[in-house]
């Protein structure tokens, strides 16, 4: 009779791009296979060793616990051995107790798929995960040491009424719902937990629905920041003239702005493709005084030796890594935010003014101005009309009236 026990990455892909990381059983040259905690990208794992890389995460913590499973089919096929059991897998498998493997907990398993996230260029899904792990952790601080059972329905609301508390609203906290979902669903999977434990049952995150908040400026309010005596606040300049180019030039987003060079602008136009949808999209420079005034800015005002007309980036975007390009993005978009409410405050704009407000009152200013929502759709560069229509501001009272009043 002949047994051998071996860990082994499975040739079957998931859904995810990894792969599972198997206990595999051979005797007499019949296989039966268990599962791990693990799915891995090939690259973390060490096919003749059996184990993963040191690229890989916990790898040590990991490689033990996967040792240890080892080491637990092989005693018993030692005790099938000496107690004369039939020495077959169905044997075997009546022994072997795949439920009492170690598993991951609940904040492992979620470091572990942000992992998996960023290698697979996710960066925008890992860092959201990094983003919910982080809320976590400050809510419950020893949340490293919880097991999936004890995120229940208590531990949600409870949750829920932190991140309020926090200044966060229904949207923010739609997304650390649904990524906590997303992981739960898959630890179900993995069978890390079983599905009678499964906290959504109960609790709803449909009811997390974001109201519709007001994010375009009035006509009157865009005409303050047009109208700002920017000798006043020389480093809020940059946030500004950055906002006003991105209304101007049809909402670009702040994303697309960051890499936008000088190469790819003349006096009259340009073209980028979004980063977001990979639509290209060819755009007016309007021709007028205020336009002339922010790109004669940012030819004087170079703090980094780029071709980038926008001092965003501090170095050519290929320098940095995906991760490293959002954040750098992110922390900038922060700051700018930042300089613009001061700005705002002193125009005695009562609405927060950010960087997406620029792109809504493009999209708000042009459909009260009566161009249609396909064209303004086409304009945004974006896929769906429905995206559009979140954009566009509902007509006040006085609006409809006028627009109603001569209907015949």
């Amino acid at each position: 009779m002949k047994a051998s026990v071996k860990i082994i990455l499975k040739k079957t892909m998931l859904n995810d791009g990894t792969f599972p990381v198997n206990l595999r059983i051979t005797i007499d040259r019949k296989s039966k296979f268990y599962k791990t905690p693990y799915n891995v990208l090939p690259k973390f794992w060490n096919d003749k060793a059996s184990e993963f890389t040191t690229k890989f995460r916990n790898y040590l913590q990991c490689n033990r616990i996967l040792n240890s499973i080892k080491q637990d089919a092989s005693k018993i096929l030692d005790v099938m051995i000496e107690e004369n059991h039939n020495f077959s897998l169905e044997s075997f498998d009546s022994l072997f107790r795949p439920e009492e493997v170690k598993k991951l907990n609940f904040i492992a398993y979620f470091e572990e798929r942000k992992l998996q996230l960023k290698e697979s260029g996710k960066i925008s899904s890992s860092s959201s995960y990094r983003d919910t792990i982080s809320a976590l952790s400050r809510f419950r601080p020893t949340i490293s040491t919880y097991d999936f059972t004890k995120i229940n329905y208590d531990f949600l609301t409870a949750f829920e009424s932190y991140l309020r508390a926090h200044g966060c609203n229904n949207g923010g906290i739609g997304v650390y719902m649904r990524n906590i979902r997303a992981i739960y669903n898959s630890a179900i999977k993995s069978k890390i937990v079983s599905s009678e434990f499964y906290p959504f049952k109960d609790y709803v995150i449909s009811k997390l629905k974001s109201s519709k908040v007001k994010k375009a400026l009035t006509k009157e309010d865009l005409q303050l920041l047009l109208d700002y005596d920017i000798s006043k606040n020389k480093e809020g300049a940059k946030a500004l003239y950055t906002y006003l180019f991105s209304f101007y030039c049809r909402g670009i987003n702040f994303t697309d702005l960051a890499e936008l060079k000088w190469g790819e602008v003349d006096l009259s136009s340009f073209s980028y493709v979004r980063n977001k949808t990979g639509i290209k999209l060819n755009v007016k420079i309007p021709d007028n005084h205020h336009m002339k005034t922010i790109l004669n800015y940012f030819k004087v005002y170079r703090p980094f030796d780029t071709d980038y007309i926008f001092p965003i980036l501090e170095k050519d975007e290929k320098l940095y890594t995906k991760e490293e390009l959002r954040d750098r993005k992110k922390s900038v978009l922060n700051y700018y935010g930042k300089l613009l409410n001061i700005i705002a405050l002193e125009c005695g704009i009562k609405n927060k003014v950010t960087f997406y407000t620029a792109r809504h009152t493009f999209a708000t200013l042009s459909l009260k101005k009566g161009i249609n929502t396909v064209m303004i759709k086409q304009a945004l560069g974006h896929q769906s009309i429905k995206t559009t229509e979140t954009y566009l501001e509902d007509f006040n009272t006085k609006e409809l009236d006028t627009a109603f009043e001569n209907l015949l």
